[in-house]
């Protein structure tokens, strides 16, 4: 009897498509191929595209989360955690993820489902992470301030996507964020 693949085997095979080819590339062939197995079976767990991409995505972000939960004190200044943060952010190992990020903003950008509601899932959910860890006393102001760290990094990663590491480092300098 053949080994099956669950769910997690192919979400995991997803994340390896999405990554090496971009969320575009996504198929359920694709998929399929990576763990040498009928599309039917991908289909079988995810009955859409748009079903497979949102369970994609949301492991790609439990991993980005889980590279940040170790970097962050419990609580800390909006500046200690952008300073924090920026190391693993700016990384290449990151790079990739970031890649599929701004691709989803961007075919959210152009009104494009799932990603309109993927989209502003992923950006609610991590200024809703962020708020959480803010030495700040008022849930409002946390979540104000947690939108501005979100923005800062955001803009930080699209300038190191699209034009390199240098110029977001210079300009994360800029900001005070490193030395």
């Amino acid at each position: 009897m053949g080994y099956r693949h669950d769910r997690d085997d192919i979400v995991r095979a997803g994340i390896e498509v999405v990554l090496a080819e971009g969320l575009a590339a996504l198929s359920f062939g694709k998929v399929a191929k990576t763990l040498g197995i009928s599309d039917r079976m991908v289909v079988y767990y995810f009955p859409s595209k748009d079903a497979l991409t949102t369970s994609i995505v949301a492991a790609m972000g439990a991993q980005l989360q889980e590279l940040l939960e170790g970097a962050f004190p419990s609580k800390a200044s909006p500046d200690a955690l952008m300073r924090s943060a920026w190391p693993i952010l700016a990384s290449s190992k990151v790079d990739a993820l970031m890649a599929v990020y701004f691709e989803i903003v961007g075919l959210a950008s152009a009104k494009k489902e799932p990603f309109v509601g993927l989209s502003a899932a992923l950006v609610e959910a991590w200024v809703a992470w962020i708020s959480e860890l803010i030495d700040v006393e008022a849930p409002a102001e946390r979540r104000r301030v947690a939108w501005s760290i979100v923005a800062r990094i955001d803009g930080l990663l699209m300038v190191r996507q699209v034009c390199g590491a240098r110029a977001a480092n210079d300009a994360a300098r800029a900001l005070g964020i490193i030395d």
